[in-house]
């Protein structure tokens, strides 16, 4: 990534992105257009301005969070293009709004771009998903939600959609086999009349379902059987989270506060998208602050402990991050683009050795290494082996950016390599 080949993208404030009448409207960020760039550099950071939303407060007593800052800016590594890059080129050429690195529980470095600052609530986009599967795993642990069972155990309104006969367990790990298009270059495509339908986004002309179970009711069944292939679909999250409130007989927003966000210190609220019915976006709709998101990951990276308590099962967790043989299988045998198989779950030889498991991207099922990914460049990378946390949020005009995610993550290996 070298000055030559790639410059330096504009923030929000030297876009002159914002709202007001004043604006002239190519400048101007509205419900219509919010979630697309350019406006996103300023909108990640604004999201309850757009949308209908639900808030969780903040802990009464926010966790320490020690700081023992050294100079990783300088650090250098091989991107993905083969050039010799630092870490500080690497942030500020990404649309990175900010980046921190926990070690032992210490922040290392913590910095922010584009306007950010410690307090801001930053959108994670499908970052959520795995925030969303530590609450499961909760319930799943105490024998309340049954991965076993049938989606249609809990969610009796979908028996004529196509995930009838579909598990719990095939929701969590993307091998539901319906119908739902998620090429975000196609904006005619499923995922985008889905934003739309779950109160993302405002379309005058829309007139289909409004909530995510409606929507849910019209998925047609696929080619492939239920648990045969992996197939990232957003969707699915929504469906499982949908099936975790059921089984629970509450809102998502009151077991994570009971669960998590409050026994583990957070500093800041916690902000998600919701839909007509007030049901969160489970798969994508999460806000936070970097912080906050980086508490998360030490929470994982601690097997599910937070001081003496265990707030997240250790079981589940050990399940997320050592899948069998048969999952990486699935996910080196899947329709799923190559290069991103490649570049997310490869070892040395290029040979795909991960996988997508319970809402986890499992980079290395040996170590245990697993991340959270959201498109337009979020990223939760987890080595527990470690207790190593790299956590970045940003605003890239790309919903997906292979070469981007993999440098990323050579950049929070090396940095592991030399602070570990």
């Amino acid at each position: 990534m070298n000055a030559n080949k790639f410059s330096v993208p504009k923030t929000a404030a030297e876009l002159g992105i914002g709202q007001g009448k004043d604006l002239p409207a190519e400048q101007r960020a509205d419900t219509s257009n919010w979630t697309l760039p350019p406006y996103n550099r300023w909108s990640f950071q604004r999201v309850q301005q757009f949308t209908r939303t639900v808030r969780v407060p903040r802990a009464d007593e926010p966790s320490l969070l020690e700081e023992k800052h050294e100079e990783l800016s300088h650090i250098t590594f091989d991107d993905v293009s083969g050039e010799q890059s630092s870490i500080g080129d690497m942030l500020t050429r990404t649309y990175t709004d900010g980046f921190l690195v926990l070690h032992k529980g210490k922040i290392l470095t913590e910095q922010y771009f584009n306007g950010m600052d410690r307090s801001t609530l930053h959108l994670i986009m499908s970052c959520s998903k795995s925030l969303t599967s530590a609450v499961a795993g909760v319930y799943i642990d105490s024998g309340a939600l049954n991965p076993s069972a049938l989606i249609t155990d809990y969610l009796p309104e979908l028996a004529r959609s196509g995930v009838a006969g579909a598990t719990v367990q095939h929701a969590l790990d993307m091998q539901v086999g319906v119908e739902f298009n998620e090429d975000y270059e196609d904006m005619g495509a499923d995922w985008a009349r889905y934003e739309i339908a779950t109160g993302w986004r405002e379309e005058p002309k829309y007139d289909g379902p409004r909530d995510q179970l409606s929507f849910a009711e019209t998925l047609r069944p696929g080619g492939a059987a239920h648990g045969s292939v992996f197939l990232y679909q957003s969707i699915l999250t929504n469906v499982l989270g949908c099936c975790l409130e059921r089984a629970a007989g509450e809102k998502f927003d009151t077991m994570l506060a009971r669960h998590i966000w409050h026994p583990m210190g957070a500093e800041q609220d916690f902000v998600s998208v919701i839909d007509s019915s007030g049901t969160v976006s489970f798969e994508g709709g999460h806000n936070m602050c970097l912080r906050d998101f980086a508490r998360f990951g030490r929470l994982i990276a601690q097997n599910g402990r937070h001081q003496d308590h265990q707030l997240v099962p250790e079981q589940w967790l050990n399940n997320c991050r050592f899948p069998g043989p048969a999952l990486v299988s699935a996910f080196a045998d899947s329709e799923y683009d190559d290069e991103v198989k490649v570049l997310l779950c490869a070892g040395t030889d290029s040979k795909v050795t991960g996988a997508y498991h319970n809402q986890w991207w499992v980079k290395d099922p040996v170590q245990g290494i697993v991340m959270a990914i959201g498109v337009n460049g979020q990223m939760l990378y987890i080595d527990p082996e470690r207790d190593f946390v790299a956590a970045v949020l940003s605003s890239q005009p790309d919903h997906v950016d292979p070469n981007v995610w993999l440098s990323r993550i050579r950049a929070f290996e090396t940095i592991a390599e030399i602070v570990c």
